[in-house]
């Protein structure tokens, strides 16, 4: 068996082509790495996007190892649609397009020029070369909110291929079993910026 626990960046600066992370994202990634402390990590992945690479390396250096591998499929649509400045929801004014998308449910809206079935075999492949390369164990994969609703949506048979918002630094754990069925476990998990695990 395989657990992929599929990680949102942090939340990143905006106005900038590929962010980094904006100092809140930096610390909500390092509760991430606190909270994960108590489970056996066997391997990081992330995306190669500055946002998603960021977040895995506070985790990894958190949990006192390094990036085991970056994965291109994983990383979101910048690359797909018309390069622009980066916009994270939290600065987009409240007559923007895209934020009224989200706010209305309308997800799929948010990027209406990305071919969806494109993007969606792309995040299955991600998923699927992930369960190929470390076939068993716990592998935390840092993503983009993108790849993680449309691995799930592929999991899920779900039509559409974009249904929710995942939080900045939320898990979303799926488990590929020996007989090669995916379970879904959890999705938008943050329990790691309420709490604190006690060793």
């Amino acid at each position: 068996m395989i657990e992929v626990l599929f990680v949102r960046h942090g939340q990143p600066v905006s106005g900038v082509r590929n962010p980094e992370l904006a100092p809140e994202g930096i610390a909500d990634a390092e509760r991430l790495a606190t909270w994960l402390r108590h489970e056996h990590i066997d391997a990081i992945v992330a995306s190669p996007l500055a946002r998603a690479l960021q977040t895995a390396e506070t985790i990894a250096a958190g949990l006192d190892r390094g990036v085991d591998l970056v994965l291109e499929d994983l990383r979101e649509w910048d690359d797909d649609i018309s390069p622009e400045d980066y916009v994270a929801l939290e600065d987009m004014g409240p007559d923007d397009p895209r934020l009224r998308a989200v706010i209305d449910g309308r997800f799929e809206d948010y990027v209406p020029a990305l071919n969806l079935p494109k993007f969606r075999a792309r995040a299955r492949s991600a998923f699927e070369q992930i369960i190929d390369k470390y076939g068993s164990g716990r592998i935390v994969a840092v993503a983009h909110g993108g790849i993680i609703n449309a691995t799930i949506a592929d999991v899920l048979e779900m039509p559409k291929t974009f249904w929710h918002n995942p939080a900045y630094t939320s898990v979303a754990r799926l488990r590929r079993l020996d007989s090669g069925v995916t379970i879904v476990d959890c999705i938008n998990d943050t329990a790691h910026l309420r709490g604190t695990v006690f060793a």
